[in-house]
């Protein structure tokens, strides 16, 4: 008769939590991030190589991607005075700057778009770039021309993490 009890008991526990609704349990994984530098492909994939850094108070918001495990290829995206999707231009609004072994110097950009196309506070960003980069060489060469790469058809995707900006003492 235990034998019947416990049965019928297990079976009751099993309809009861079989039948409750499911909530789905959604992890941000679709973190990514490409783009070309004249014409020439780059792409970072996952969420330990491409994220994003809100900094609510200050208005600020960078998307960073590594391009390789060590961290030498790397692109990052700045944006002040961020309010979440819309346009955003101008020197004192965005900056993009790209480092990689191929090229001595780091690459700096300000002329150019970032579009933020979704954006969930604290969770996802998603959007679109391109601008034009020098890269920078300090000279003191007065017959110094400067190199400038373009980055163009950018598209990224990341997971926000949201926190200050956090200066070293």
């Amino acid at each position: 008769m235990k034998q019947f009890y416990f049965s019928a008991l297990l079976l009751l526990v099993i309809l009861i939590t079989g039948s409750c609704k499911k909530i789905p349990v959604v992890e941000y994984t679709n973190s990514s991030i490409s783009f070309k530098i004249d014409g020439v492909s780059k792409t970072a994939k996952g969420n330990q190589n491409v994220f994003g850094l809100h900094a609510k108070e200050e208005k600020v918001m960078m998307i960073v991607g590594n391009m390789d495990a060590a961290g030498d290829q790397q692109i990052s995206l700045l944006i002040n005075n961020f309010h979440g999707v819309g346009e955003y231009s101008g020197e004192e609004n965005i900056l993009g700057l790209y480092t990689s072994p191929e090229f001595e110097q780091s690459i700096i950009g300000s002329v150019g778009t970032i579009k933020i196309t979704e954006f969930t506070e604290g969770k996802s960003i998603k959007g679109e770039f391109q601008f034009k980069g020098e890269v920078a060489i300090i000279s003191t060469d007065p017959n110094h021309v400067p190199e400038f790469k373009i980055f163009s058809e950018g598209k990224f995707e990341a997971k926000v993490t949201t926190g200050p900006i956090v200066e070293p003492d």
